[in-house]
């Protein structure tokens, strides 16, 4: 039988050998307890029943030590144990009774202490394995291709690290926290039970199979519906990052009111699913709780004949019912915790199968070695290659062919989806090409180190991208080792320190999500920064100046061309001043290469430059 999903995330627990070897031992020493205390409740019904028996010489405590200690012929030094401990044990009715209590609390407190330690055990357990599991969802998310998200929704993947983690979390509390204790209390209870009459006892076993079919059919229908409402948590989440980082365009366009009715029907949605869970969650314990019942009565009638025309003592009658009673206390939990693993297995499948993404060659191309290239110093080359978005007829960029020597500065340039942005992609392979090569001084970049590849690229997108930490930690992101005189060097030449040296902790400066408190400049200058920090051969420029106010502008184009001299550039142009400047100019529309040249030779000859030039290439900002 195939295991479920949930089954299968439950060999996590096993890395944690020693923590679950003592989590299992609290939970024995808590059911041993448990039925120990339990197998008490005999002598105490006996003593009620028939409190003379103590002068017949026939000690129900007595008899009891005997049977526990001694057994069936045992050893002298058992037997002079059970004469010592007899010798102890008074006659009085009321005194037996009293040690009966203090050996049932005994029990008890040594029970609670075991399952104190079951319990704090079997937390930390399933709390590292949900760490463990966020761990490797955000590894894979951080190591997929940039690909892999195009056309993807993002959220649903932060909502399997926030959310699914903790659904499984909690199954597995309910499975090592709750089932095991109350399996084994229950099986102990069972156990006691069938010691004092195995006949009554396996009658009122039959009903396990029947509730067990229930079970699993109310199982079910929680699974899907839980598994429904996982992905409508991930779209909410989708829903409230795209408000929030959108915030100053709703309010500009007056759609707070399209927003609120939006985030609405998806909460509706999620109610309605949640809804679909009650109503299969509420059915199910009473259900099996009326066949438990009708099973435990219909044994009761049975026992009653027993004891009323067989003459079953009445003390072990009551014992046997108490027995299968604390038994069924014990496994009445497993009701619920019957949903809980299926709404847990509904998220193990949704992290199973996040933790299935295809991830870059990054750690791969490590351990099998593939070469170091060297530090570009030839020519860059793209060599006839075509790539296709996933679920695409049309591929971006077609047959597309260009050789750039060392040292060259190249500005792209196209209308909206002519595929620039596509192109450049390929050169720190955030994407592979479908067909064709990327070729750096001759070698074919899918075969070397891309982790070591990349150190020799910079990167400096339209939209400045800045992470929560200081100002230091931005301009020295993925620069671990950068030290304070070298971070202060790359920032002056971006013509950031003129800014940073301003502020009240300067380089300590904490930066807000997305660098929040910054305007859209000094954003751009720090990102500059961190480029120019790296010591790139290659530079792939993004308009690079597209929110620089009018006054530095023309600092920060000194700074990139002295940062440029004997490095390989790209830029995708946006500015007529920028287009102008460079070495070569190539025209893409449509996903291929419709030209290439210098601004005066492009301007003379073809059409698609001239019309951008007019119409989308804009001047410098005066």
């Amino acid at each position: 039988m195939k295991r479920s999903a949930f089954w299968k995330t439950t060999a996590e627990l096993l890395h944690y050998k020693k923590q679950l070897a003592v989590a299992v031992g609290g939970a024995v020493v808590s059911a041993a307890c448990f039925g120990a205390g339990l197998s008490m409740l005999l002598p105490v019904f006996t003593l009620f029943f028939n409190p003379d028996i103590i002068d017949a010489g026939e000690h129900p405590l007595k008899k009891m030590v005997e049977g526990a200690v001694v057994g069936d012929g045992g050893a002298t030094w058992q037997t002079d144990v059970a004469a010592w401990i007899n010798g102890h044990i008074p006659e009085s009715v009321f005194w037996s009774f009293v040690i009966i209590m203090g050996v049932i609390a005994t029990f008890t407190v040594i029970g609670s202490v075991g399952r104190y330690v079951h319990q704090l055990v079997s937390i930390t357990i399933t709390q590292q394995v949900a760490v463990a599991w966020r761990d490797r969802l955000f590894r894979k998310l951080v190591d997929a291709p940039v690909s892999y998200f195009l056309g993807q929704n993002a959220s649903d993947h932060a909502s399997r690290a926030m959310f699914d983690t903790g659904v499984l979390a909690r199954g597995h509390l309910a499975v090592l926290g709750k089932a095991l204790p109350e399996v084994l209390k229950g099986l102990a209870a069972v156990m006691v039970a069938l010691w004092l009459d195995y006949q009554l006892t396996l009658l009122a076993l039959i009903a396990a199979p029947l509730s067990g079919v229930v079970l699993h059919k109310f199982g079910r229908i929680i699974e899907r519906a839980s598994r429904r409402a996982l992905q409508q948590q991930a779209g909410m989440l989708k829903t409230v990052n795209e408000v929030l980082g959108a915030l100053h365009v709703i309010k500009t366009h007056g759609a707070e009111g399209y927003e609120r009715r939006r985030f609405r029907q998806l909460n509706r949605r999620l109610f309605d699913e949640q809804m679909k869970m009650r109503q299969a969650r509420a059915l199910a314990s009473p259900v099996i709780e009326t066949l438990g019942l009708f099973f435990v009565l219909a044994a009761a009638l049975v026992a009653a004949w027993y004891v009323f025309t067989q003459g079953v003592d009445p003390a072990t009658f009551l014992s046997v019912l108490v027995m299968l009673g604390a038994a069924g206390a014990s496994l009445k939990p497993l009701t619920a915790l019957h949903t809980q693993i299926k709404e847990a297995d509904a998220a193990a499948k949704r992290l199973i199968e996040g933790a299935g993404i295809e991830v870059e060659p990054i750690s791969l191309s490590d351990r099998i070695g593939l070469p170091t290239l060297a530090r570009h110093h030839g020519s860059i080359a793209f060599e006839a290659v075509s790539y296709t978005y996933l679920n695409q007829p049309e591929p971006a960029i077609k047959d597309v062919s260009l050789k750039v020597g060392h040292g060259q500065t190249v500005a792209i340039v196209g209308g909206n989806g002519s595929g620039k942005t596509t192109l450049l992609n390929l050169l720190p392979r955030l994407t592979s090409p479908s067909a064709g090569r990327v070729l750096i001084d001759g070698t074919d970049i899918a075969g070397v180190n891309l982790k070591a590849f990349r150190r020799q690229l910079a990167v400096v997108p339209q939209q400045s991208v800045l992470f929560e930490g200081t100002i230091a930690d931005n301009i020295a992101y993925g620069q671990l080792n950068a030290n304070r005189d070298d971070i202060i060097a790359a920032s002056k030449a971006a013509f950031a320190h003129e800014f940073v040296s301003t502020l009240t902790d300067g380089y300590d400066t904490l930066l807000g999500e997305g660098g929040s408190g910054l305007s859209g400049g000094q954003k751009q200058r720090l990102c500059i920064a961190r480029a120019i920090l790296r010591d790139p051969a290659i530079l792939i420029l993004d308009e690079a100046t597209s929110q620089i106010d009018a006054d530095s502008e023309a600092k920060i184009n000194r700074a990139l061309d002295s940062f440029r001299a004997g490095r390989t550039t790209f830029i995708i142009a946006h500015r007529l001043s920028t287009v102008v400047d460079s070495d070569m100019i190539v025209v893409m529309d449509a996903g291929k290469i419709v030209d290439r040249g210098t601004h005066t030779e492009l301007l003379a000859r073809c059409g698609a430059y001239q019309t951008l030039t007019h119409t989308q290439l804009q001047p410098a900002q005066a």
